[in-house]
């Protein structure tokens, strides 16, 4: 039978192990007791004729220095202490024998880390990520509220094991230097606006706010109201004002109110026609946009969602909030939870509403267009009808009853349309614009760059230096401060104003090395390498007044006052990015949204916009956790979540309405609890139109256990197994495994991934897959795993999963390491891991505790 040992190599020490399964050996040597104990037991499937996963066992070599070798070596030492090999089907080694290689393995492992301690484990020199630069500048010149985006430019951030920011990945182009170049002008310009104090401009909009173009709402009122009536999936879903088209002519904190009320939030139709919920109350969020960008009626690059109200429906009332806008921006109105794609939904209520449609279905349908409701026995009853009107009434046209479906999208066939339409709509009344406002002048960023010095020439210097000790993260060197002073001058020199050259001085700071890379000496880091790894671990930033001060003093290091920053950091609501950072990466939620599900079969997933709601959900669930020091195995299984309405619905919770997140108990944790039932994982892993236990059985031995698959050997040809007759997913992934090439790794793989197949591809839960016609098979989630422990379903996996809470103890320290560090893990690193991991258990397995352990860990303080 199998033995899966709890202990993994150096959580328990052998002489411990020893002792407590009294299977103390004498002198054990690798020819008479492991040598017999491989050949007994793994050459049949790792040896001349067979090598299963990529592994040969039978030519292993002694030689623990080699890399190769001690990553086999230690495999086999994980392996073993798991109980997955050798494979339950197999004959099984009994406790003593198995104890005795795990000890030996183990000794000659702990030699081999010894000394490679003193060696590699150097994180590559770093450059920033875009989102770090973009941090970085905004903190540094104080620019946290501008809108533009000035790295949008840049080329997509290289990634290794699905982090952005390990240095050995992120190359460094022409591109991108010309990149930088652009976007180090757009900052030191957006910051160095000077001289007089802006005027305060007041704007008042009436109605109509905007020409409307085809499709225009025929209920709007020009001088009292116009509609918002859909979203921004669909075209034509921002209400922009016209009069101030080219935006507002300086940056800066500007005053909006507007007068609106919700209409029909409880409208005629059925609630899977129009989308928005009849229980839920109608939004506004205000959407800043410029028109250098795109039509502003419509989605551009520029978009930035800057407030967000819910409307009354009882009476028009006014709404207002103090809103940052760059020059060139205007804020714009939307309906979020409003009707999505308003073709389709014209279909649909003109074929079931046709009372409620008349004058348009008169005006501009006709039997050649596909939503004209009536059969041909009406349709010529209707049109004889409608001749004879024609004569009574002497009306001198021709009566033509050719296609004209051109017609319909017209604007005056439109407005028809929607003046038989009573569904949902935001009504619009006044809007006011007041600005701009600054706390103070010259501004927070012009004072970062300059501080209380005039930009002259005479105080070049003086600027340069203070400013490139903020940006270079520790003391500036008088030979990197004589280069920026000399550029300066040459730009004098060469006809530039005082100021124009100090900014040239300025821009490239933000390009020098200094500022783009970490600064990390070998060995030990100083302090200021310390207050930047941390700063960049948790804020994903630079780091603070506070921390330079530390380590101006020296004393960052300091094992107290290092954990003491980093609670502190991990207090400051800058630690939001670390969360949202980490859980991107280690979650692999940066990849939903890119496979977009099918809009027909997954409706619910734009009409309540999950696609938000389901990452918001993931990272407040982790901020909680951190917040509390909860144990770790609640990302294996917890009694609560977080959840907005739209996510409620999706989970069957009933109870919860708006767009407002909070904590709910799980009545039925078995289903939802953990992140292997959130919506944000289970869409993560799916490809938007169907489910593969492949896919979701390799993220969990990614992300849960630690435990990536080998990737197919690299002459293999990719194999199209014959699944005729195969009906649904597991029979086909039978046959699948009857391919011995496949069947080594998919015996891990498939069962974790059978285990979510009660989940759709947007995390929604299914007894049955979908079929169009015929009986829908029954999902079957049950499964066993390679070391015989099987499952009916998912909550008995989780069951099995949290009694390995030290596996995933493991996976999660080595993600938080990597990211933390801004390298990979490597097979040196074991040892520190494994600190961690036991420590770590002695405390209670708090992830704040994890994360404090990992910041003052040997691996964190040294390259």
């Amino acid at each position: 039978m199998n033995f899966p040992l709890k202990t993994l190599f150096i959580a328990i020490p052998a002489a411990f192990t020893a002792l407590l399964f009294g299977s103390a050996r004498g002198e054990v040597s690798y020819e008479n007791e492991i040598r017999p104990f491989l050949d007994t037991y793994c050459i049949k499937c790792h040896g001349p004729d067979k090598q299963k996963g990529d592994r040969r066992y039978d030519t292993l070599d002694l030689d623990f220095s080699d890399d190769d070798t001690l990553w086999l070596w230690q495999d086999i030492a994980d392996q073993l202490n798991l109980g997955e090999m050798p494979p339950s089907k197999e004959e099984q080694p009994t406790a003593s024998e198995r104890l005795t290689a795990v000890d030996w393995v183990t000794d000659q492992l702990e030699v081999a880390f010894d000394a490679l301690n003193s060696t590699n484990r150097q994180t590559v020199f770093r450059r920033l990520n875009r989102l770090e630069y973009d941090r970085s500048v905004r903190d540094l010149l104080k620019l946290e509220s501008i809108l533009a985006d000035p790295t949008e430019t840049f080329p997509p951030d290289e990634t290794e094991e699905n982090f952005n920011n390990i240095g050995s990945a992120l190359i460094t182009s022409d591109f991108l230097l010309q990149g930088y170049l652009d976007a180090a002008e757009a900052y030191i310009e957006a910051a160095a606006i000077g001289g007089e104090k802006p005027e305060v401009k007041r704007y008042r909009f009436n109605a109509p706010f905007y020409p409307t173009k085809n499709r225009h709402d025929g209920k709007d009122m020009p001088g009292k109201f116009q509609h918002i009536r859909k979203n921004t999936t669909d075209e034509g879903g921002f209400m922009w004002f016209s009069k101030l088209e080219q935006g507002v002519p300086n940056g800066g904190f500007y005053n909006l109110r507007f007068k609106a009320q919700a209409i029909d939030r409880e409208y005629p139709y059925e609630e899977s026609y129009v989308g928005t919920r009849k229980s839920e109350p109608l939004r506004v969020d205000v959407v800043a946009g410029s028109s250098d960008y795109g039509y502003l009626e419509n989605r551009t690059s520029s978009d930035r969602e800057i407030a967000g109200f819910t409307i009354s429906e009882r009476q028009p009332e006014w709404y207002e909030s103090r809103i940052w806008l760059d020059a060139g921006y205007q804020p714009r109105l939307t309906f979020p939870n409003g009707p999505n794609r308003v073709k389709p939904l014209r279909k649909e209520l003109v074929l079931n509403y046709p009372e409620s449609f008349q004058e348009f279905i008169n005006g501009y349908v006709t039997p050649a267009d596909n939503m004209y409701p009536y059969t041909l026995e009406e349709t010529v009853a209707r049109q004889v009808a409608a001749e004879a009107k024609r004569i009574a009434t002497f009306v001198p046209e021709k009566l033509d009853t050719q296609g004209t479906s051109r017609k319909l999208n017209t604007r005056d066939g439109w407005a028809a349309f929607y003046r038989g339409y009573d569904g949902p709509r935001i009504r619009v009344f006044e809007v006011e614009l007041e600005g701009p406002f600054y706390e103070s002048w010259p501004s927070p960023s012009y004072r970062a760059l300059f501080g209380d010095f005039k930009p002259t020439l005479a105080n070049a210097e003086t600027i340069l230096k203070r400013f490139a000790e903020k940006a270079f993260r520790r003391p500036v060197e008088k030979q990197e401060l004589k280069i920026l002073a000399k550029l300066v001058r040459s730009k004098r020199k060469a006809g530039m104003d005082d100021l124009a050259a100090i900014k040239v001085g300025l821009r490239a700071a933000l390009c020098s090395p200094s500022f783009l890379y970490l600064r990390e000496p070998e060995g030990l880091l100083d302090d200021y390498a310390i207050a930047s790894r941390l700063s960049y671990f948790l804020w994903s930033s630079q780091p603070d007044d506070e921390l330079m001060e530390l380590a101006k003093r020296g004393v960052l290091g300091d094992p107290a006052t290092l954990r003491g920053q980093a609670r502190r950091m991990l207090q400051d609501e800058r630690a939001w990015a670390f969360t949202e950072q980490f859980t991107s990466r280690w979650l692999e939620l940066y990849k939903i949204g890119s496979m977009p599900p099918s809009p027909k079969a997954f409706h619910a997933y734009y009409v309540d916009g999950l696609e938000d709601s389901m990452k918001t959900e993931t990272r407040l669930f982790f901020k909680n956790a951190l917040d509390e020091n909860l144990p770790i195995d609640h990302f294996l299984d917890a009694d609560f979540t977080f959840v907005d309405s739209g996510l409620a619905r999706l989970y069957g919770i009933s109870g919860v309405t708006g767009s407002e997140f909070r904590k709910v108990a799980l009545n039925d944790r078995s289903r939802r609890g953990g992140l292997l039932g959130q919506a944000s994982v289970l869409t993560a892993s799916a490809n938007g139109i169907d489910t593969s236990p492949v896919i979701r059985g390799i993220w969990v031995l990614e992300n849960i256990l630690g435990a990536p698959p080998s990737p197919p050997p690299p002459d293999v040809e990719p194999l199209e197994p014959d699944i005729r007759g195969a009906v649904t997913i597991r029979d086909q992934l039978k046959k699948h495994r009857t391919v011995e090439t496949c069947a080594e790794c998919h015996q891990k793989i498939d069962p974790l991934g059978f285990a979510l197949e009660n989940y759709d591809p947007i995390g929604g839960w299914r007894e049955h897959y979908p079929r169009s016609r015929g009986t829908a098979p029954t999902v079957d989630a049950s499964g066993q795993l390679p070391n015989g422990q099987s499952f009916e379903n998912v909550a008995e996996l989780k069951t099995i999963l949290s009694d390995r809470i030290d596996q995933f103890s493991r996976c999660l320290t080595e993600k938080l390491l990597a990211y933390s560090m801004g390298r990979v893990i490597e097979i040196s690193d074991r040892p520190e891991i494994d600190r961690i991991v036991a420590e770590l258990d002695e405390r209670g397995n708090g992830l704040e505790d994890l994360v404090l352990l990992v910041v003052e860990s040997d691996a964190f303080l040294t390259k």
